[in-house]
């Protein structure tokens, strides 16, 4: 029997003779493939789509971001994932490096399959495709593959490219997507600037001196001269008798005349209607390993839990004199504030099912979440790595329960089974703070453990 490590694994038809390596292995999906690391596999279908779907299905397996892939016929998908047209030569001193280093690596169960896929071939990169039937227009194929259940593989990016694990190499395209579900499908369209209808055109219209009417011009004509149909004056000169008003486009709906109309963005995918200062700006890139992820590559390190980047957010020293200093002036002047309290208790159950990656993606997601939900007067501070307090001046708790379905409808937007949340609310001012914000804090997020 042939050693695995020096096959050829060739999915599809038409499979070369065995020439550098020791076989040919044919087989008919990926599920027949070894469960080894660092193996040479080449597809060879003749319908692209199931190609696309083969390899997506492949890098879905814990070990294959270590194989050498290749194509016989190329796409823009199968660019993404793979290491280029077979050569045989060229797999074959590719799979011999491969090997040697995949023997080096500290721990290559735990390493993240994104950082294993770009480290151990350098000329890899992560690049994105345009698939217009997608919403966000732009895709990155091979952290979908890598990562099947990720919410959003260009906020993974984005992610990933902060904590310098990944660095930008060359913009690709700039693009906007609506604010509310970011599809890139987006419908410029002109309206009025009065009451935002779009139906508007352009008109020619004059201006009589004598009475001031403005209308259309051909309100004007009559047999074959210019005369207002107001006062019935008789226009010969411009800029004596009638002029022409700077407003060219008129609304047919309120009827206001305007010189320009004011452009907003319709979303064909949720119909929002969005003004275009307001649309987010995706800068779309191609990415190589970055200076974190080399170091990740290289020692194996394993990254602690990132901070959420909540808006308003503030350190924990910082947000107990503001706590202290408010609580103070609410009992002086008799007000009330909220401190909500946020818990997310399987942090550390997520981290070691799914990796330190997943779960900065994660994070980022209800980062992206919560930011929607909270006010520039709110207070925020991540006081331990799974707990997340907001102090909202001026906020009843009585208001707690519509601020709780706000909060449920939110989450209910991140798609993982394993995602928990658990709200709690403390009504400021509260006399003991002034006795000792520390302890008083301690105490209060001791409560929140125990009651989980």
């Amino acid at each position: 029997m042939p050693s695995t490590d020096k096959c050829l694994y060739w999915l599809g038809n038409n499979a070369p003779e065995a020439a550098m390596f020791e076989q040919v292995i044919r087989v008919t999906t990926v599920d027949d493939l070894p469960d080894i690391w660092g193996g040479i596999l080449c597809l060879s279908l003749d319908d692209p789509q199931e190609q696309n779907t083969m390899l997506a299905t492949m890098f879905s397996h814990p070990k294959f971001w270590s194989w050498s892939t290749y194509v016989v016929q190329n796409n823009p998908y199968c660019e993404c994932l793979t290491d280029g047209i077979f050569n045989e030569k060229v797999a074959f001193e590719h799979g011999k490096n491969t090997k040697i280093k995949l023997s080096k690596l500290p721990d290559i169960e735990k390493i993240e399959p994104f950082v294993g896929w770009l480290g151990i071939n350098r000329q890899r990169r992560i690049r994105p495709v345009k698939q217009l039937n997608s919403l966000t227009i732009y895709r990155y194929p091979i952290i979908e593959a890598l990562y099947p259940e990720l919410y959003s593989s260009y906020r993974f990016i984005v992610t990933e490219t902060k904590r310098e694990m990944l660095e930008a190499e060359r913009l690709v395209d700039r693009i906007r997507v609506c604010k509310q579900c970011n599809g890139g499908h987006l419908n410029y369209v002109e309206v009025c600037p009065n009451c935002k209808s779009i139906d508007i055109d352009v008109q020619t219209s004059l201006h009589c001196f004598t009475c001031g009417h403005v209308g259309d011009q051909q309100s004007f004509l009559r047999k074959g001269k210019l005369e207002c149909p107001k006062c019935i004056t008789q226009l010969r000169h411009i800029g004596v008798d009638y002029d022409r008003p700077l407003e060219t486009h008129i609304c047919h709906k309120c009827s206001h005349l305007f010189v320009e109309a004011d452009t907003i963005s319709h979303c064909l995918n949720c119909d929002t209607q969005t003004d275009i200062a307001e649309l987010i700006v995706q800068k779309i890139h191609q990415l190589k390993l970055g200076q974190l992820g080399e170091y990740v590559y290289q020692h194996g390190k394993i990254l602690q839990a990132p901070e959420l980047s909540i808006k308003g957010k503030v350190d924990a020293g910082y947000f107990e004199n503001i706590l202290l200093w408010v609580n103070k002036v609410a009992l002086r002047h008799d007000e009330e504030h909220l401190l909500l309290s946020m818990h997310l208790p399987r942090l550390e159950e997520y981290s070691n099912l799914y990796g330190d990656s997943k779960l900065f993606a994660l994070l980022d997601q209800i980062t992206h979440r919560l930011n929607g939900l909270f006010r520039d007067t709110d207070i925020c501070c991540q006081y331990k790595q799974d707990v997340l307090l907001v102090l909202m001046p001026k906020t009843k708790i009585s208001t707690m329960p519509v601020l709780q379905n706000k909060i449920e409808q939110l989450t209910q937007l991140i798609e993982d089974e394993l995602f928990t949340l658990h709200v709690s609310a403390f009504k400021i001012p509260d006399p003991r703070i002034n006795d000792g914000v520390k302890i008083w804090l301690a105490e209060t997020v001791g409560n929140i453990y125990a009651a989980r």
